[in-house]
């Protein structure tokens, strides 16, 4: 039986430049890995998103173990039932771990979702057969990219102190996610840390589904994806944020900021 191998997040940690890499080195791939990338994931992208749906509309209130998992089995039932038995599969969403702090306006808890996404995604797959990977960072280095994020796409209004006060007391992400893979001790778990990535992020998730570091090192690069904002970008992005003004106005002055960069650019 194929071994499966979930990236299942986090946020934040170069999960869509992994995917971009993932697209650019297909034919590579191809012969020795069968990938479910949720960048390119199809016509079972909308089972996919309904679980997104299903997990941020009940993540507050409680998400049921069963419908989540019913709403995996849809989304992967035709790509699942493609598996080639004599290669291992890789599927890649970080969406599935939930909702992160700044994702939105009224939410700062720390993936209350993940656990049920992997005891739903256990549900589904083999278990005894199924790696899950997740990849953390430096924990300041992801609590300000989550910042960014929270300015960029959100109504935040307040500078980074203000952001990393709503976080819980001494909270760290390694040591939120080491004590997440503990508490599901029947699962195979592994953690990587991006900063340890040489080419890209996720490349020892790829070295864990056999693929060697020699032909690692003749992938195609991909350039970051979302590139961070300056101290005065976030700072012209916050008074738009609270500004009376309607959403299409103000992802047009958004848009703005992020193609004049060169003029916000003080640090």
């Amino acid at each position: 039986m194929a071994t499966f191998h979930v990236h299942i997040g986090l946020p934040k940690t170069g999960s869509t430049t992994f995917q971009k890499a993932l697209q650019l080195n297909t034919e590579k791939l191809s012969p020795k890995l069968c990938v479910i990338n949720r960048m390119s994931f199809g016509p079972q992208r909308k089972g996919l998103m309904r679980a997104h749906a299903y997990i941020r509309q009940n993540y507050e209130t409680g998400i049921n173990r069963a419908t989540l998992a019913s709403h995996l089995e849809t989304a992967l039932e035709m790509p699942l039932a493609e598996v080639n038995d004599d290669k291992p599969v890789l599927m890649t969403d970080e969406g599935l771990s939930g909702p992160h702090p700044g994702q939105f306006e009224t939410h700062t808890g720390v993936f209350p979702a993940l656990s049920h996404a992997l005891d739903a995604l256990a549900d589904v797959l083999p278990i005894e057969n199924t790696v899950f990977h997740i990849v953390v960072r430096d924990h300041q280095k992801w609590v300000k990219s989550l910042y960014n994020q929270a300015v960029k796409q959100t109504r935040y209004t307040h500078d980074l102190q203000a952001f990393k006060d709503t976080l819980p007391a001494d909270f760290d992400i390694t040591t939120h996610i080491a004590a997440v893979s503990e508490a599901h001790g029947d699962k195979d778990i592994r953690i990587h840390k991006m900063e340890d990535a040489a080419l890209f992020p996720g490349e020892g998730i790829l070295k864990a589904c056999g693929v060697p570091a020699a032909e690692l090192a003749t992938f195609e690069i991909p350039q970051s994806v979302n590139k961070s904002w300056s101290s005065g970008m976030l700072r012209a992005m916050r008074v738009i944020n609270g500004a009376d003004i309607d959403d299409k106005t103000r992802n047009i002055l958004r848009r703005e900021i992020a193609q004049q960069r060169a003029i916000f650019n003080d640090s």
